[in-house]
Formats: C-alpha cells, structure tokens, sequence
C-alpha cells in the first residue's frame, strides 16, 4: 500500500499537463523444476519446484523538457505468506524510479534508480530473466544522434545501516554485493553496414573504513551485417585491483556467426572464452563479466556467472543455436561444451581434465495475443566429474535437469499524447 499513493499523486499531476503518458502493468508467473539447477544435486538432496510471480506496473510521462519512469514490482513465491498474514517476506520496491532533464533534442540528464542494458548486455544488463531484474542508483549523462550515442555514468552508494536523520559521519559501505562507486563511459557508432561500441568503467570497492579498491574493465562489441550473414565479435579487459585487493590482469574474448538461410531458420555458431585464475601468484586472472545479463550466456542452467561460484576457473564455451520463427511461434535448441580455462586439482592436488560437460537447452515461445506470451524450456546437463570437483556437489559423472513454463501479461492500461 505504500506505493499506491505515490502512483495516484503521479497520476493526478500528470493528466492535466500537454504530455505523453502511458500506464501498463506486468503480471509475469513462471514454475520451475530444479533438479541439478546452478550446481549438481548431492545424493542426499531432492529437486525443488516452485512458481515465483512479478507484478509491476509501468508509469512513463514525458514532455518537451522532461521524462519520468516509475516501475513498483512486487516479486513473491507463491504461498510464502499467509492467507491472512500481516507480515511478508516478498519483495515489494521501485525497480526504476528516475527522472531526466532535456536540454536539446539529443541531449539529457537522467537521475534515480534506473536499469543499465548496452549492446548484447554482456557487462551492463537489466537482468529481466530474474523475476526481480538489476537497476542502479546513479547520475548519468546522454547523447544519442543519429549515428553516434555518448553514455556516462556516475554512481556513489551507501547503506542504510545508521540512516538519515542520524547519518553524520562516516561513508563506510558494508555488507552489500555491490559496488561503492561506479564510473563508466559508453560509445557507439552506426556504419552502413557495420555497428561498433566501446565501453570502459572504473569500479570502486571498500575493502574497510579506510581501504578502498579500484577495478578497471575496458573493451568493445562489433556486429557486421552482410546477409544473409551476420558476424559479432568483443573483447574486454581488466586491470586494477578485484574487491579482495588483488591484482587483476584478466579479459574475455568472443566470436559469433549467425547465418540466416530462409525467414524461418537461424543457425548461431561461436566461441566465448573468459580468462581463469591460475593460482601460481597473487595476481588474480579470472575475468568478472559485472553486471551484465549471464543468464543469456553460457547456458540457460546458470552454472556459469549467475550466482554459482566455480572456483575462478574460468570459461571456454563452444556454442551451436538453431532458431525457427514462423507467425507467432518462436523455437530454439542450444548445444553448449564447456572447458575450464584453467587447470583444475583434486583435493589431492592431482591434475584433472578440463572438460566439464554439455548442455541441451530447448526453449519454445508462443504469442497467445498481442499482450499475452507463454514461454518455456527444458535444460539437461551432462557433466564431468572436473565439474563436479569446482562445483564442490554432486556425483563423480552425473546429470542435471531444469524445466520451466512462464506466460506473461502485459497491456497497456492508458496512453495519452496531448498536443
């Protein structure tokens, strides 16, 4: 009920003003059977099956000098508070609450809690598969002509620990998965036939009230469209110091060829390689892909990036994608190999293969209307015991499953342009 005012006041004072106002809503459930997601299931455990739901609604206004976006979500599992409780554990909050300033037609200031997706959302991504998504609290600056984009963003973070109106001193940032400060820079060029970007941050970590670390990561993404071909190549590289105060020397190459023979198939084929840690110095030499949206990467199981450590070993991810589209159908078969990119120990410290399995992920969409999706898909993993020892859980050789089914509302409640 807290942001239900806060909606009604937005409403009130933006219906009678000469703006674009548009109000949708988000119901979005999705069920899932767990049976090896993340890491592989100990003899001892059993598969879990749950369905976790986001609500949201979605209130944009804009006029000639000004835009605001308000997104309250609410994100539960079902049954995880009582039918008539007065307590609950889900999460209710803004996912986005900012608002931005326009000075000329291509320029403007943006502030408040908004998300950050650029290009493929390998580094900067919304997170949207996850019911909740990723936003950021920050200034950031715009320029978006017809051919060259200048992003940059400044972000300073501080917990709640000793809150206003008693926060006097001190800026010590603790107990959070997040970053202190945040710096980043974001370019992109349109050629005729080919699009380039180039990215760099400088990512901030405080390590103690007095100890702060420094993390640089730089690189570009570039696509080249020569149907019926398209080719996709990045890299990126990091220097500096990760949050534990070690030298970071590490960096992520990828390449990617989607051929497209008819307007019905797709075929993908590529290659990404993030570096591991190698474990012979103090320098760390493991790449952190940051906040980008992993789930789109490295196989839809999440055992790579998303959540799940895998002793910084690294990653060499050989891809195969089958897509076909025809009117409202959507489906997919991905085949993943995964390697380590460093060498992997036992507890005895005997050398072990790199290889860690294959996955299988079938996934199919389906437009029951223009406002209503029904998704789905199947996972199956087939690992190695070298997975099994970084993943410290499961079998020596084993299988792992996952099967979801999600459908997703989304009208448009009101729209308005007023002239």
């Amino acid at each position: 009920m807290r942001v239900v005012f806060p909606l009604f006041v937005f409403l009130f004072l933006v219906l009678d003003t000469q703006a674009q106002i548009t109000v949708s809503a988000e119901i979005r459930p999705r069920a899932e059977f767990r049976d090896g997601f993340k890491r592989p299931l100990n003899q001892t455990e059993r598969p879990a099956f749950f369905i976790e739901q986001r609500s949201r609604i979605y209130l944009s206004y804009s006029n000639e000098k000004m835009d605001l976006v308000l997104v309250p979500q609410d994100v539960r599992i079902w049954g995880n508070t009582d039918q008539a409780g007065k307590t609950d554990p889900s999460l209710t909050n803004f996912q986005q609450a900012w608002a931005g300033f326009k000075f000329n037609g291509a320029q403007r200031f943006l502030v408040g809690r908004m998300e950050l997706d650029y290009d493929n959302a390998r580094i900067l991504g919304n997170l949207d598969w996850a019911q909740q998504g990723r936003s950021h609290d920050l200034l950031k600056y715009e320029y978006n002509g017809s051919k060259n984009r200048l992003h940059i963003g400044l972000a300073f973070n501080q917990d709640a620990n000793n809150p206003e109106p008693t926060k006097l001193s001190e800026t010590y940032y603790q107990g959070l998965n997040n970053y202190k400060s945040l710096q980043f820079a974001w370019f992109h060029h349109d050629f005729k036939q080919i699009s380039t970007s180039i990215i760099a941050l400088n990512e901030g970590r405080q390590h103690a009230p007095d100890t702060g670390y420094f993390m640089q990561t730089a690189g570009f993404n570039m696509q080249a469209s020569f149907a019926p071909f398209v080719f996709y190549g990045e890299g990126y590289y990091q220097t500096g110091k990760n949050k534990d105060g070690f030298s970071k020397r590490a960096f992520l190459a990828s390449l990617q060829l989607s051929f497209k023979p008819t307007g019905t198939y797709k075929i993908e084929l590529g290659n990404d390689y993030l570096s591991g840690d190698k474990q012979s110095s103090k320098t760390n030499e493991a790449f952190d892909p940051l906040y980008g949206t992993h789930h789109k990467f490295y196989g839809y199981m999440d055992y790579f990036y998303v959540g799940s450590d895998h002793g910084n070993k690294g990653l060499n991810d050989l891809f195969l994608k089958v897509n076909w589209i025809k009117k409202n159908w959507t489906i997919s078969m991905d085949g993943h190999h995964f390697s380590a990119a460093s060498a992997i120990t036992d507890e005895e410290g005997i050398p072990r293969s790199r290889d860690l399995g294959t996955e299988l992920d079938w996934t199919f969409s389906y437009s029951l209307a223009k406002e209503v999706n029904l998704k789905g898909g199947y996972s199956h993993l087939f690992y190695t015991s070298s997975m099994a020892i970084i993943k410290q859980a499961g079998s020596l050789h084993g299988q792992s499953s996952w099967a979801w089914l999600m459908i997703t509302f989304k009208p448009t409640l009101f729209q308005d342009a007023q002239h």
